[in-house]
């Protein structure tokens, strides 16, 4: 269940007529059955965080929060497209 926004710095609690919502399918261990087949994480920002921020699936960091202008500058320049902090919501 959502709660709050995925943003750890933000706590606006969560409100379904605003913000930004992600999902995201559960990567299990190698030695871990899934629960099921349709096994997804919720994620929501608020939408002030929304405006700044995006949140990305990377395969060794998990959900991350980035920055959007980080972003879109890391598409026109090569480099590290990673800069945020861990989204450890479900």
């Amino acid at each position: 269940m959502l709660d709050k926004c995925a943003n750890s710095e933000c706590s606006m609690p969560f409100d379904y007529k605003q913000g930004r919502y992600f999902r995201f399918r559960r990567v299990c261990a190698v030695n871990e059955a899934p629960a099921n087949t349709h096994s997804v994480q919720h994620f929501w920002l608020c939408g002030r965080c929304a405006e700044t921020y995006t949140l990305q699936y990377h395969k060794e960091h998990g959900v991350v929060i980035s920055s959007r202008l980080v972003l879109r500058h890391a598409i026109t320049t090569p480099g590290d497209m990673y800069h945020g902090l861990s989204a450890g919501r479900s």
